[in-house]
This record gives structure tokens, sequence and C-alpha cells, in this order.
């Protein structure tokens, strides 16, 4: 009588195998993942305070015509900017922030503006028009580091 073994499918060892290779590749794309999410996340909050600026270039402009200034430094907080309808996020989303408006001080026909803003995973502080999101004033958000509502403390501008 013979004996003849069945050689049809994969033994254990290379079925582990396999497992193992793919749990590796898996790691390495998480890892990657992650690192991108982290990234367009930052950049996200950096497109957000720039459209913060815009609401604030706004706000100075009706600021003006309605004689609440007349001209130099102005601050606006991101929630005064969310209650006149400038901004579309507010502190009820977890945003804070607020952006300084300020004439050049070789031309007062230009302006400068800065922006502060957090939301719940990252914070910008003193970020200038057009800031990507990849500067260093980019820090993890914290239960204790919300951006600053007051134009990181400036003196001498009038606060909205």
């Amino acid at each position: 009588m013979k004996c003849t073994k069945n050689k049809n499918g994969f033994t254990l060892i290379e079925l582990l195998a396999v497992i193992v290779i793919l749990a590796i590749i898996i790691l390495i794309a998480v890892q990657n993942v992650n690192g991108m999410t982290a990234t367009a996340r930052k950049r996200v909050l950096a497109i957000e305070g720039n459209t913060l600026i815009d609401g604030a270039k706004n706000a100075y402009q009706f600021a003006i015509l309605d004689g609440k200034i007349t001209t130099g430094s102005a601050c606006f907080s991101l929630n005064y900017l969310y209650t006149e309808g400038l901004f579309s996020k507010g502190t009820g989303d977890g945003y804070n922030g607020s952006v300084l408006v300020e004439p050049d001080a070789s031309n007062d026909k230009i302006f400068n503006y800065h922006f502060w803003i957090s939301n719940k995973n990252y914070v910008i502080t003193n970020a200038a028009l057009g800031d990507s999101g990849n500067g260093s004033n980019v820090v993890k958000a914290t239960g204790s580091n919300a951006a600053s509502s007051t134009c990181g403390n400036k003196t001498g501008v009038t606060k909205f």
C-alpha cells in the first residue's frame, strides 16, 4: 500500500510568517499616517488663522466706520469676531484666539496682521498673515495653553 501526502495548502509556519510581515507593514503605515494627520491638522488651524485675519480686516473697517476707533492698532478676539458673524467658529467649538491689526510704522496705508489661535489639538501664537502652520509657533494643545484672546497681552491697542 502506497502512502501519499496531500500537498495542497500552506503550512502553519508559512501562514505565521505572512501574518508577521503584514503586521510590520501595517505598523509602518500607521506611523506615517499619524504624522501626516498631525501636519494636516496644523495646516488647517493655520488656514483658519488666516481666515480669522479676514474677519479682523472687516471688523477693523466696521470699527472705523462706526467711530469706535479712528486709527492705530486694534485687537479683535475670536469670540468678538464670532458673535459679529465674521468668523465661523467660536469658543463653543473649542476655539480661542485673537488678531492684532496694526498700521505699518513706515506707511500707515499698510497694515500688519498677527494672529493667535487654538483648537482642541494645537495652538499657534503670534503668527503673521500667510503662516502655513509649520513654524516653531505651533505647539500641541494642553488644558492650560489656549491661544491669547488679548493679542498676547499687547498694550496700547483698542480691544474688541
